[in-house]
């Protein structure tokens, strides 16, 4: 039997078929096993899983050097403020969330410092590409057809609404021409998707499943704030429909432990595959998030988190995640420890 992808479904406590799938807002709508199927988000082992070639390691923590994938232009030079925090983040995941593998990038839009940890591994994508897909879309149809799926796709990761928005990218073949075209995603790949969708021009890196880098989606968002993905019009738009992803809480990790004015602002796309939802545990247990926050006006950063295969998810990978991305705006902002807590 033919192994499902594992994309988010909608909501928490959602039971698919004879499975409850707890919290899988990117789990099959049959609930099979995972890597077979239609929709390729379920989690590699790590052995399937190898580092892309020249990526960094662990140990590499909080490296920042000239960043030439990022729209093809050296960093700006300015004071360097998040190699630290990234390095500090890398080395305290083992004891703060044992079992836990990561993946973090992090670009200063306005200062163009960019730094990152294990950042060219690649990762089941889950449900945060779809916001890569919904720009596809935008590029080859426009907003008015591909509004109707927007809340449904951002508010609810809505796995059949992200379906069609594949569809108004032209198909899965053209989604991945989006990926390593005008997205400057070089070690990315949509493979699989609901409703039998396949694409036949993935490199298959990781099997059956969709996979990321959490640079490639960094360069994404880079490219998505400056204006060079899209059109004036359907760049203010996207901007808009990722404020509609939560806030805090479940879907809303990235911007649970922000300041309040922040949230309000954040742009991003969570993706995640809880235990429970797709068979092997030590396995899956995915937990992305990408997006846009907002520091001050006229100061934003763009970042990915990516975390899989964590012992206890809920317990420790999910307040990780969240205190990732307290750790990275208080360095961004030059906050303090005092002035915002980041469970230190």
């Amino acid at each position: 039997m033919k192994r499902a992808a594992h994309l988010l479904v909608v909501l928490p406590l959602f039971a698919l078929g004879a499975r409850a799938l707890v919290g899988c807002s990117d789990a099959p709508d049959d609930a099979l096993s995972p890597g077979d199927g239609v929709g390729g988000v379920s989690e590699p082992d790590a052995a399937s899983a190898p580092a892309a070639s020249g990526g960094p390691a662990a140990s590499d923590a909080g490296h920042a050097g000239p960043n030439t994938v990022l729209d093809g232009s050296p960093e700006a030079a300015a004071p360097k403020a998040l190699a630290a925090p990234i390095a500090l983040l890398a080395a305290e995941v083992a004891s703060r969330t044992p079992g836990t593998n990561m993946a973090i990038a992090v670009l200063d839009l306005s200062t163009g410092e960019y730094a990152g940890a294990s950042d060219e591994e690649r990762h089941v994508s889950a449900s945060s590409p779809k916001a890569i897909w919904v720009a596809a879309a935008l590029s080859k149809a426009g907003v008015a057809a591909v509004a109707p799926y927007a809340q449904p796709i951002f508010r609810d990761s809505d796995n059949n609404a992200a379906g069609t928005s594949i569809d108004l990218a032209g198909g899965m073949n053209a989604v991945n021409v989006f990926y390593g075209g005008k997205a400057g995603m070089v070690d990315s790949a949509l493979t699989q998707w609901f409703g039998g969708r396949v694409a036949t021009n993935s490199p298959r890196k990781l099997g059956d499943d969709n996979y990321i880098t959490a640079k490639d989606a960094v360069t994404f968002l880079a490219r998505l704030d400056k204006g060079t993905l899209l059109g004036a019009s359907e760049t203010t738009q996207l901007k808009t429909w990722m404020t509609w992803s939560p806030r805090t809480g479940f879907g809303g990790w990235l911007g649970t432990m922000l300041p309040a004015g922040a949230r309000t602002s954040l742009m991003h796309k969570a993706g995640w595959l809880p235990p429970g939802c797709c068979g092997d545990d030590t396995t899956y247990n995915t937990l992305n998030e990408i997006g846009i926050v907002e520091v001050t006006p006229g100061h934003r950063y763009a970042v990915a988190v990516l975390a899989r295969r964590g012992n206890d998810w809920y317990g420790k990978q999910v307040p990780w995640v969240e205190r990732a991305s307290c750790v990275l705006f208080r360095a961004a902002s030059g906050a303090t420890k005092a002035s915002l807590d980041c469970a230190d």
